[in-house]
Protein backbone atom coordinates (compact mmCIF):
# COMPACT_ATOMS: atom_id res chain seq x y z
CA UNK A 1 0.00 0.00 0.00
CA UNK A 2 1.05 3.57 -0.67
CA UNK A 3 3.03 5.14 2.19
CA UNK A 4 0.58 8.04 2.33
CA UNK A 5 -2.33 5.80 3.21
CA UNK A 6 -0.33 3.88 5.81
CA UNK A 7 0.51 7.17 7.49
CA UNK A 8 -2.82 8.89 7.42
CA UNK A 9 -5.72 6.41 7.46
CA UNK A 10 -6.87 6.09 11.06
CA UNK A 11 -6.96 2.68 12.72
CA UNK A 12 -10.19 0.83 12.00
CA UNK A 13 -10.87 2.33 8.57
CA UNK A 14 -11.65 -0.36 5.99
CA UNK A 15 -8.74 -0.80 3.60
CA UNK A 16 -9.97 -3.56 1.34
CA UNK A 17 -11.11 -1.27 -1.49
CA UNK A 18 -7.81 0.65 -1.42
CA UNK A 19 -5.79 -2.54 -1.51
CA UNK A 20 -7.88 -3.78 -4.40
CA UNK A 21 -7.21 -0.63 -6.39
CA UNK A 22 -3.49 -0.80 -5.73
CA UNK A 23 -3.39 -4.48 -6.64
CA UNK A 24 -4.97 -3.73 -10.01
CA UNK A 25 -2.13 -1.44 -11.05
CA UNK A 26 0.71 -2.89 -13.10
CA UNK A 27 3.86 -1.59 -14.75
CA UNK A 28 2.26 -1.09 -18.15
CA UNK A 29 -0.60 0.90 -16.64
CA UNK A 30 1.84 3.12 -14.76
CA UNK A 31 3.95 3.70 -17.88
CA UNK A 32 0.85 4.60 -19.90
CA UNK A 33 -0.30 6.97 -17.15
CA UNK A 34 3.11 8.67 -17.10
CA UNK A 35 3.00 9.22 -20.87
CA UNK A 36 -0.55 10.53 -20.67
CA UNK A 37 0.37 12.84 -17.77
CA UNK A 38 3.29 14.29 -19.69
CA UNK A 39 1.09 14.99 -22.69
CA UNK A 40 -1.59 16.52 -20.47
CA UNK A 41 0.91 18.86 -18.81
CA UNK A 42 1.98 20.19 -22.18
CA UNK A 43 -1.61 20.80 -23.23
CA UNK A 44 -2.65 22.24 -19.86
CA UNK A 45 0.19 24.80 -20.05
CA UNK A 46 0.07 25.64 -16.36
CA UNK A 47 2.69 28.37 -16.82
CA UNK A 48 0.40 30.35 -19.12
CA UNK A 49 -1.15 33.62 -17.98
CA UNK A 50 -4.55 33.65 -19.63
CA UNK A 51 -7.08 36.32 -18.67
CA UNK A 52 -10.34 35.33 -16.98
CA UNK A 53 -12.23 36.21 -20.17
CA UNK A 54 -10.00 33.94 -22.23
CA UNK A 55 -10.42 31.10 -19.76
CA UNK A 56 -14.19 31.58 -19.60
CA UNK A 57 -14.54 31.13 -23.35
CA UNK A 58 -12.69 27.82 -23.12
CA UNK A 59 -14.40 26.77 -19.90
CA UNK A 60 -17.88 27.16 -21.41
CA UNK A 61 -16.99 24.37 -23.81
CA UNK A 62 -15.96 22.15 -20.89
CA UNK A 63 -19.20 22.87 -19.02
CA UNK A 64 -18.17 22.03 -15.48
CA UNK A 65 -15.36 21.77 -12.93
CA UNK A 66 -14.91 19.30 -10.06
CA UNK A 67 -13.31 20.41 -6.79
CA UNK A 68 -12.31 18.45 -3.69
CA UNK A 69 -12.40 20.88 -0.76
CA UNK A 70 -11.31 20.68 2.86
CA UNK A 71 -13.85 23.37 3.75
CA UNK A 72 -17.65 23.36 3.77
CA UNK A 73 -17.46 26.97 2.64
CA UNK A 74 -16.94 25.64 -0.87
CA UNK A 75 -20.74 25.75 -1.23
CA UNK A 76 -20.54 29.55 -1.11
CA UNK A 77 -17.81 29.49 -3.76
CA UNK A 78 -19.97 27.27 -5.94
CA UNK A 79 -22.88 29.71 -5.74
CA UNK A 80 -20.84 32.81 -6.54
CA UNK A 81 -18.82 31.14 -9.32
CA UNK A 82 -21.86 29.76 -11.10
CA UNK A 83 -23.48 33.19 -10.89
CA UNK A 84 -20.40 34.91 -12.30
CA UNK A 85 -19.77 32.30 -14.97
CA UNK A 86 -23.10 30.90 -16.17
CA UNK A 87 -22.81 27.71 -18.14
CA UNK A 88 -20.15 26.19 -15.89
CA UNK A 89 -21.33 23.82 -13.18
CA UNK A 90 -19.25 23.33 -10.02
CA UNK A 91 -19.33 19.82 -8.58
CA UNK A 92 -17.99 20.38 -5.06
CA UNK A 93 -17.03 17.66 -2.57
CA UNK A 94 -16.53 18.68 1.07
CA UNK A 95 -13.92 16.28 2.49
CA UNK A 96 -11.41 16.14 5.32
CA UNK A 97 -7.68 16.36 4.65
CA UNK A 98 -7.16 12.63 5.19
CA UNK A 99 -10.14 11.82 2.95
CA UNK A 100 -8.76 14.02 0.18
CA UNK A 101 -5.34 12.36 0.33
CA UNK A 102 -6.96 8.93 0.24
CA UNK A 103 -9.40 9.79 -2.55
CA UNK A 104 -6.86 11.47 -4.82
CA UNK A 105 -4.36 8.65 -4.32
CA UNK A 106 -6.90 5.92 -4.99
CA UNK A 107 -8.32 7.60 -8.08
CA UNK A 108 -4.99 8.59 -9.57
CA UNK A 109 -3.59 5.09 -9.12
CA UNK A 110 -6.67 3.71 -10.84
CA UNK A 111 -6.34 6.16 -13.73
CA UNK A 112 -9.54 7.99 -12.79
CA UNK A 113 -9.42 11.71 -13.55
CA UNK A 114 -12.32 12.81 -11.36
CA UNK A 115 -10.98 15.91 -9.61
CA UNK A 116 -9.92 19.07 -11.41
CA UNK A 117 -9.12 21.33 -8.43
CA UNK A 118 -7.92 20.20 -5.00
CA UNK A 119 -8.20 22.63 -2.09
CA UNK A 120 -6.32 21.24 0.92
CA UNK A 121 -3.70 21.90 3.58
CA UNK A 122 -0.39 20.07 3.49
CA UNK A 123 -1.53 17.62 6.18
CA UNK A 124 1.70 16.68 7.91
CA UNK A 125 3.69 17.23 4.74
CA UNK A 126 1.94 14.35 2.97
CA UNK A 127 0.45 16.44 0.17
CA UNK A 128 3.75 18.07 -0.78
CA UNK A 129 5.85 15.02 0.07
CA UNK A 130 3.79 12.53 -1.91
CA UNK A 131 0.91 13.81 -3.99
CA UNK A 132 3.02 16.55 -5.56
CA UNK A 133 6.26 14.63 -5.77
CA UNK A 134 4.45 11.72 -7.43
CA UNK A 135 2.81 14.03 -9.94
CA UNK A 136 -0.77 13.64 -8.71
CA UNK A 137 -1.16 17.39 -8.13
CA UNK A 138 0.39 20.41 -9.82
CA UNK A 139 0.89 24.05 -8.96
CA UNK A 140 -1.00 26.64 -11.00
CA UNK A 141 0.06 30.15 -10.02
CA UNK A 142 -0.47 32.87 -12.66
CA UNK A 143 1.79 35.90 -12.44
CA UNK A 144 -0.90 38.44 -11.57
CA UNK A 145 -1.75 36.46 -8.43
CA UNK A 146 1.81 35.60 -7.42
CA UNK A 147 2.95 39.23 -7.56
CA UNK A 148 0.51 40.06 -4.73
CA UNK A 149 1.72 37.30 -2.39
CA UNK A 150 3.64 38.05 0.77
CA UNK A 151 7.26 37.07 0.07
CA UNK A 152 7.16 34.34 2.72
CA UNK A 153 4.72 32.40 0.53
CA UNK A 154 6.52 32.65 -2.80
CA UNK A 155 8.15 29.20 -2.69
CA UNK A 156 5.12 27.22 -1.56
CA UNK A 157 4.20 23.88 -3.20
CA UNK A 158 0.76 25.02 -4.36
CA UNK A 159 -0.99 28.36 -4.68
CA UNK A 160 -1.40 29.53 -1.06
CA UNK A 161 -4.41 31.75 -0.53
CA UNK A 162 -5.04 31.91 3.22
CA UNK A 163 -3.98 30.40 6.54
CA UNK A 164 -5.35 29.86 10.02
CA UNK A 165 -3.76 28.53 13.21
CA UNK A 166 -4.48 26.05 15.97
CA UNK A 167 -4.99 28.53 18.80
CA UNK A 168 -5.88 28.68 22.47
CA UNK A 169 -9.44 29.93 23.08
CA UNK A 170 -10.73 31.42 26.34
CA UNK A 171 -14.15 32.54 27.53
CA UNK A 172 -13.74 36.33 27.60
CA UNK A 173 -16.82 36.77 29.78
CA UNK A 174 -14.88 35.13 32.64
CA UNK A 175 -11.20 35.41 31.73
CA UNK A 176 -8.96 38.06 30.22
CA UNK A 177 -6.03 37.66 27.83
CA UNK A 178 -3.56 37.17 30.69
CA UNK A 179 -5.28 33.96 31.84
CA UNK A 180 -3.08 31.90 29.53
CA UNK A 181 0.21 33.51 28.52
CA UNK A 182 2.40 30.44 28.10
CA UNK A 183 1.67 27.02 26.57
CA UNK A 184 2.96 25.50 29.81
CA UNK A 185 0.07 27.15 31.67
CA UNK A 186 -2.10 24.37 30.25
CA UNK A 187 -0.20 21.85 32.40
CA UNK A 188 -1.24 23.58 35.64
CA UNK A 189 -3.57 21.74 38.01
CA UNK A 190 -6.04 24.60 37.53
CA UNK A 191 -6.85 23.27 34.06
CA UNK A 192 -7.04 19.57 34.87
CA UNK A 193 -9.98 18.11 32.91
CA UNK A 194 -10.82 21.64 31.72
CA UNK A 195 -9.08 21.70 28.34
CA UNK A 196 -11.20 20.89 25.29
CA UNK A 197 -9.47 20.28 21.98
CA UNK A 198 -9.65 18.61 18.59
CA UNK A 199 -8.43 15.03 18.88
CA UNK A 200 -4.83 15.01 17.55
CA UNK A 201 -5.31 11.43 16.36
CA UNK A 202 -8.15 12.58 14.10
CA UNK A 203 -7.11 16.14 13.28
CA UNK A 204 -4.01 16.50 11.11
CA UNK A 205 -3.86 20.21 12.03
CA UNK A 206 -3.68 19.46 15.76
CA UNK A 207 -1.06 16.78 15.16
CA UNK A 208 0.88 19.32 13.07
CA UNK A 209 0.85 21.69 16.05
CA UNK A 210 2.15 19.04 18.46
CA UNK A 211 4.82 17.88 16.02
CA UNK A 212 5.92 21.48 15.50
CA UNK A 213 6.17 21.88 19.29
CA UNK A 214 8.45 18.83 19.34
CA UNK A 215 10.53 20.32 16.52
CA UNK A 216 10.92 23.56 18.48
CA UNK A 217 11.77 21.95 21.80
CA UNK A 218 14.39 24.61 22.56
CA UNK A 219 11.68 27.28 22.49
CA UNK A 220 9.52 25.15 24.80
CA UNK A 221 12.44 24.70 27.19
CA UNK A 222 12.96 28.46 27.36
CA UNK A 223 9.24 29.05 27.91
CA UNK A 224 9.27 26.51 30.76
CA UNK A 225 12.12 28.33 32.48
CA UNK A 226 10.31 31.66 32.08
CA UNK A 227 7.19 30.26 33.70
CA UNK A 228 8.63 28.13 36.50
CA UNK A 229 11.96 29.87 37.14
CA UNK A 230 14.06 26.73 36.84
CA UNK A 231 15.40 24.41 34.16
CA UNK A 232 13.11 21.67 32.92
CA UNK A 233 13.62 18.10 34.12
CA UNK A 234 12.57 15.52 31.54
CA UNK A 235 10.50 12.62 32.79
CA UNK A 236 11.58 9.89 30.41
CA UNK A 237 11.03 12.04 27.30
CA UNK A 238 13.46 13.10 24.59
CA UNK A 239 13.01 16.86 24.81
CA UNK A 240 10.87 19.68 26.18
CA UNK A 241 8.40 19.37 23.31
CA UNK A 242 7.59 15.77 24.15
CA UNK A 243 7.61 16.65 27.84
CA UNK A 244 4.97 19.32 27.23
CA UNK A 245 2.74 16.86 25.40
CA UNK A 246 3.18 14.30 28.17
CA UNK A 247 2.25 16.79 30.90
CA UNK A 248 -0.66 18.15 28.86
CA UNK A 249 -2.06 14.64 28.39
CA UNK A 250 -1.59 13.99 32.12
CA UNK A 251 -3.87 16.97 32.73
CA UNK A 252 -6.73 14.95 31.23
CA UNK A 253 -7.80 17.09 28.26
CA UNK A 254 -11.14 16.35 26.64
CA UNK A 255 -10.76 15.33 22.99
CA UNK A 256 -13.63 16.13 20.60
CA UNK A 257 -14.08 15.57 16.87
CA UNK A 258 -15.19 19.08 15.91
CA UNK A 259 -13.86 22.59 16.41
CA UNK A 260 -17.46 23.72 16.75
CA UNK A 261 -17.69 21.59 19.90
CA UNK A 262 -14.58 23.29 21.28
CA UNK A 263 -15.93 26.80 20.75
CA UNK A 264 -19.32 25.86 22.21
CA UNK A 265 -17.75 24.33 25.33
CA UNK A 266 -15.49 27.32 25.87
CA UNK A 267 -17.77 30.16 24.84
CA UNK A 268 -21.24 29.27 26.12
CA UNK A 269 -22.27 32.25 28.29
CA UNK A 270 -23.14 31.98 31.98
CA UNK A 271 -20.41 29.55 33.05
CA UNK A 272 -18.64 30.03 36.39
CA UNK A 273 -15.38 28.35 35.40
CA UNK A 274 -15.48 27.46 31.71
CA UNK A 275 -12.81 25.32 30.09
CA UNK A 276 -10.19 26.63 27.72
CA UNK A 277 -9.87 25.16 24.26
CA UNK A 278 -7.52 24.46 21.37
CA UNK A 279 -8.94 24.56 17.86
CA UNK A 280 -8.62 26.42 14.58
CA UNK A 281 -8.63 30.18 14.85
CA UNK A 282 -11.06 30.36 11.92
CA UNK A 283 -13.84 29.11 14.19
CA UNK A 284 -13.95 32.63 15.62
CA UNK A 285 -15.93 33.69 12.54
CA UNK A 286 -19.06 32.12 14.05
CA UNK A 287 -18.66 33.31 17.62
CA UNK A 288 -20.66 36.53 17.44
CA UNK A 289 -23.59 35.15 15.43
CA UNK A 290 -23.89 32.15 17.75
CA UNK A 291 -23.79 34.29 20.87
CA UNK A 292 -20.65 32.77 22.33
CA UNK A 293 -18.25 34.72 24.55
CA UNK A 294 -14.90 33.44 23.34
CA UNK A 295 -11.74 34.60 21.64
CA UNK A 296 -8.42 33.13 20.63
CA UNK A 297 -5.16 34.36 22.15
CA UNK A 298 -2.36 36.06 20.25
CA UNK A 299 0.27 36.52 22.97
CA UNK A 300 1.29 33.06 24.12
CA UNK A 301 4.90 32.07 24.78
CA UNK A 302 7.00 30.84 23.14
CA UNK A 303 4.85 31.25 19.99
CA UNK A 304 1.18 31.72 19.23
CA UNK A 305 1.11 28.62 17.03
CA UNK A 306 2.08 27.38 13.56
CA UNK A 307 0.43 28.55 10.35
CA UNK A 308 -1.86 26.02 8.67
CA UNK A 309 -1.85 27.25 5.09
CA UNK A 310 -4.51 26.23 2.59
CA UNK A 311 -3.47 25.59 -1.00
CA UNK A 312 -5.11 25.32 -4.39
CA UNK A 313 -3.82 22.68 -6.78
CA UNK A 314 -4.61 21.42 -10.26
CA UNK A 315 -5.17 17.65 -10.30
CA UNK A 316 -3.09 15.64 -12.73
CA UNK A 317 -4.92 14.89 -15.99
CA UNK A 318 -7.77 17.23 -15.01
CA UNK A 319 -10.48 16.97 -17.65
CA UNK A 320 -11.73 20.54 -17.27
CA UNK A 321 -8.48 22.48 -17.37
CA UNK A 322 -9.72 25.93 -18.33
CA UNK A 323 -12.58 25.79 -15.83
CA UNK A 324 -10.14 24.63 -13.16
CA UNK A 325 -7.83 27.57 -13.82
CA UNK A 326 -10.80 29.91 -13.70
CA UNK A 327 -12.01 28.46 -10.39
CA UNK A 328 -8.55 28.69 -8.81
CA UNK A 329 -8.34 32.34 -9.80
CA UNK A 330 -11.84 32.93 -8.42
CA UNK A 331 -11.08 31.31 -5.05
CA UNK A 332 -7.80 33.23 -4.76
CA UNK A 333 -9.67 36.53 -5.11
CA UNK A 334 -8.60 37.33 -8.67
CA UNK A 335 -5.87 39.83 -9.54
CA UNK A 336 -7.24 42.64 -7.37
CA UNK A 337 -8.01 40.45 -4.35
CA UNK A 338 -11.64 41.56 -4.36
CA UNK A 339 -13.11 38.54 -6.15
CA UNK A 340 -16.24 37.14 -4.51
CA UNK A 341 -14.71 33.67 -4.44
CA UNK A 342 -12.28 34.63 -1.68
CA UNK A 343 -14.90 36.31 0.50
CA UNK A 344 -15.87 33.13 2.46
CA UNK A 345 -12.25 32.77 3.57
CA UNK A 346 -11.51 36.41 4.35
CA UNK A 347 -12.97 36.11 7.84
CA UNK A 348 -11.88 36.56 11.46
CA UNK A 349 -9.34 33.94 12.44
CA UNK A 350 -7.98 33.61 8.92
CA UNK A 351 -5.28 35.59 7.17
CA UNK A 352 -4.82 36.15 3.46
CA UNK A 353 -1.44 35.29 1.97
CA UNK A 354 -1.68 38.50 -0.07
CA UNK A 355 -0.21 41.83 0.93
CA UNK A 356 -3.29 43.77 -0.17
CA UNK A 357 -6.08 41.92 1.68
CA UNK A 358 -6.81 41.88 5.42
CA UNK A 359 -9.61 41.45 7.97
CA UNK A 360 -10.65 44.64 9.74
CA UNK A 361 -9.89 44.69 13.46
CA UNK A 362 -7.55 41.71 13.32
CA UNK A 363 -3.80 41.74 13.79
CA UNK A 364 -2.02 41.58 10.43
CA UNK A 365 -0.14 38.40 9.65
CA UNK A 366 3.15 40.29 9.90
CA UNK A 367 2.47 40.85 13.62
CA UNK A 368 1.82 37.19 14.46
CA UNK A 369 4.44 35.19 16.35
CA UNK A 370 4.36 31.84 14.56
CA UNK A 371 6.62 28.86 14.15
CA UNK A 372 7.37 28.17 10.50
CA UNK A 373 5.55 25.25 8.91
CA UNK A 374 8.10 22.57 8.01
CA UNK A 375 6.37 19.98 5.83
CA UNK A 376 9.41 17.71 5.61
CA UNK A 377 9.89 17.56 9.38
CA UNK A 378 6.18 16.89 9.86
CA UNK A 379 6.25 14.17 7.22
CA UNK A 380 9.25 12.49 8.86
CA UNK A 381 8.15 12.80 12.51
CA UNK A 382 4.35 13.02 12.79
CA UNK A 383 4.02 9.24 13.23
CA UNK A 384 6.47 9.37 16.13
CA UNK A 385 4.37 12.05 17.82
CA UNK A 386 1.16 10.14 17.10
CA UNK A 387 2.61 7.02 18.70
CA UNK A 388 3.81 9.05 21.69
CA UNK A 389 0.28 10.40 22.20
CA UNK A 390 -1.17 6.89 22.03
CA UNK A 391 1.36 5.66 24.59
CA UNK A 392 0.63 8.50 27.02
CA UNK A 393 -3.16 8.79 26.89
Amino acid sequence: MNKTLRKWIPAGLALSSLLAVTACNNDSTNEASAEEGSSWLEEANLNANETPDELYEQAKEEGKVVVYSQSSRIKDVKASFEKEYPGIQVDAFDLGTIEIVEKVTREQEAGLNTADVVFVKDGGGVVSGELLSEGMLHKYAPNDLVEKLDETFLEEPGLPFYFSTRSIFINNEVYDESTISNWWDLTDEEWKSKIVMDDPLLSSDTLDLFTTIVQNADDMETAYEEKFGNAIELDGTDNAGYEFIKQLLANDPVFVSSGDDVVEAVGTPGQDKPPVGITTSSKSRHIEEQGYTAEFLYDVKPKMSVAGTSYLYMANNAEHTAAAKLLIRWMAGEADGQGEGFRPYNVPGSWSTRTDVSVEGQRPSSDLSLWPYDGKFLYDHSNDVRNFILANQ
